[in-house]
């Protein structure tokens, strides 16, 4: 035990220290992103708060306050196991820090178990949004005592567990086959694509089984009384059901009956966990690190082709992309992103019946002036949150790590390269945008007109997140990292660059509807204001920018 504990301590560590000469800037940097990381996220959980706040006086009318405990606790499993895919498949396989663990003096379980800690431990970040207002809601409202509360610590620190353990054992099993193929890198890069995409499914599956319900059968729940409709609310995951059984018979024995079966539950999973992990996982993680290389004699043509000069700021741009291609942990967090943007969008359209009729309202919808100047704004705003979500340009500078002297070396200015660097996030936030339109094109039947000013008003947000991304990377960037995963998943610029854009992009939306903007007013206050903010992003590149560079290197 005094193994595992040991273990999971540095690998929570190592994943979030920075540079150690510099310690008091370090603190100062913490306590900042802290800050910034409540101010962000509070507004979320009061508003959920409140509206399971309002939700129970009506529920409780009717004898279902019950729901709202079912609600919140199916919320959570489904957010943290949608989000466990993505953690354990980045922590479980692409930290590449196995083989290095293996010849340690540790059991398989202590490995396992300390990387499903690390998971563990970010996920109760995500309870803390959703599950805490929940349980505060729904304890002020039906008076509940000390045992609540004791109750309700102990699913908090619980329920993440099984959820957890299904998103696991899924990646277990799509990347326990990854070693038969002869390139494991893009073998691997495939199994995590289908477990994202098994992810994906899910919740398109959750949200058509919600909205498949027929009125007459939610009418007649509400009507049975005694907290029937619980048995909708937790139907996802059914250990839900047996939490909220024992947070609301806190006064009898039947509530710490449901919490010892819980907790029964739990440990079950977890065995589950370490039986399956212990013939899945070590046999789909060996070799990891290995690679292949293909050995082919070049044709006299195809020597002068490889060899022929170029210019210096493209052959950087084309090694910045095949750098965020053939990672694994970069693909994953970087590229795909922009791919899965789009399909987010269908999601709400094609999992539920109505569907149809909604894309009729936009394109009516879009007929006017005024309806297109909001679109152009949403769009503008949607362009900005998904540029700066893929993280390429706020982690070009950390990416590089240690390595970062050789840029040093490279015989092209110091300009040139971090413009090939953001020219990198502008490209692949621009296939995300040509995604969406052609999405709009299709579905919404935009006009030539509007599509070439959502190309103009979106090219213009990509810049400027990738512009912002790289400034605040070479401000704070994290190069003391042993793996990819670190400099990407656990670098808090992404988070900055969210909040900056994200607030930007909804002030921008928020203007022009408050004041009913039209059209090409719109669209002159977004490219005027923004394509502004560019030019002076830009120069301050080829200046502040490189003075920042350097002094990273000294």
């Amino acid at each position: 035990m005094s193994n595992f504990i040991a273990l999971t301590r540095v690998l929570l560590k190592t994943g979030s220290q920075s540079s150690s000469n510099k310690k008091n800037k370090k603190k100062i940097k913490g306590f900042f992103l802290a800050l910034v990381l409540i101010l962000a996220f509070t507004p979320m959980a009061v508003g959920f708060g409140k509206f399971l706040s309002a939700a129970y006086d009506g529920l409780h009318s009717v004898g279902q306050e019950a729901a709202i405990l079912g609600f919140g606790l199916s919320v959570v499993s489904i957010v943290i196991f949608f989000f466990g895919i993505f953690y354990a498949m980045s922590i479980f396989y692409f930290s590449m820090d196995v083989e290095n663990l293996l010849p340690l003096p540790l059991k398989p379980w202590h490995i396992m178990g300390a990387k499903f800690t690390v998971v563990l431990i970010y996920e109760y970040f995500t309870e803390i949004i959703f599950f805490v207002p929940t349980l505060i809601a729904f304890g002020v409202k039906s008076g509940g005592g000390i045992v609540y509360y004791i109750y309700g610590v102990v699913i908090f620190l619980l329920l993440p567990i099984i959820p957890l353990v299904m998103a696991s054992i899924i990646n277990m099993i799509i990347m326990r086959f990854t070693n038969i193929a002869k390139n494991k890198d893009r073998f691997r890069l495939f199994g995590g694509i289908l477990a994202m995409g098994f992810g994906v499914g899910i919740n398109l599956y959750i949200q058509k089984f919600t909205q498949n319900l027929t009125q007459s059968a939610i009418t007649e729940m509400f009507a049975r009384g005694n907290n029937s409709l619980l048995s909708l609310a937790s139907s996802i995951f059914p250990s839900t059901k047996v939490a909220v059984n024992s947070l609301i018979n806190t006064d009898s024995i039947q509530g710490f009956i449901n919490l010892t079966i819980f907790i029964l539950i739990t440990i079950a999973s977890l065995i589950i966990f370490i039986i399956l992990g212990q013939s899945l996982y070590f046999k789909g993680v060996m070799g990891v690190s290995e690679t292949t290389s293909k050995r082919k004699t070049l044709s006299n043509i195809e020597l002068i082709k490889n060899t022929s000069q170029s210019s210096s700021l493209r052959i950087y741009l084309f090694k910045e992309l095949k750098l965020l291609f053939r990672t694994p942990i970069y693909f994953m967090n970087c590229v795909l992103m922009n791919f899965l943007f789009p399909i987010f969008l269908l999601i709400p359209f094609f999992s539920k019946d109505g569907g149809g009729s909604q894309l009729k309202t936009i394109t009516t919808f879009l007929q006017g002036d005024k309806g297109v100047g909001i679109v152009l704004a949403v769009f503008f705003a949607f362009i900005v949150f998904a540029s700066c979500s893929n993280a390429i340009s706020t982690t070009a500078i950390s990416r590089e790590g240690k390595n970062l002297y050789i840029l040093k070396y490279i015989p092209m200015k110091y300009k040139d390269q971090l413009i090939a660097k953001v020219l990198s996030a502008v490209v692949l936030g621009a296939v995300a945008m040509i995604m969406i339109i052609v999405l709009g094109i299709v579905l919404l039947k935009i006009t030539l007109e509007v599509v070439l000013l959502m190309i103009i008003v979106g090219s213009v947000g990509i810049l400027f997140t990738s512009l912002i991304g790289i400034f605040i990377d070479l401000n704070f960037p994290k190069l003391q990292w042993d793996t990819e995963q670190e400099a990407v998943k656990r670098n808090f610029n992404v988070m900055i660059s969210m909040i900056i854009c994200g607030a930007l992009g909804g002030l921008t939306v928020f203007v022009i509807i408050k004041y009913v903007i039209t059209k090409w007013i719109a669209f002159a206050l977004i490219l005027g204001l923004f394509g502004i903010l560019d030019i002076v992003l830009y120069f301050m590149l080829g200046t502040k920018g490189v003075e920042l560079l350097r002094k990273i290197e000294s």
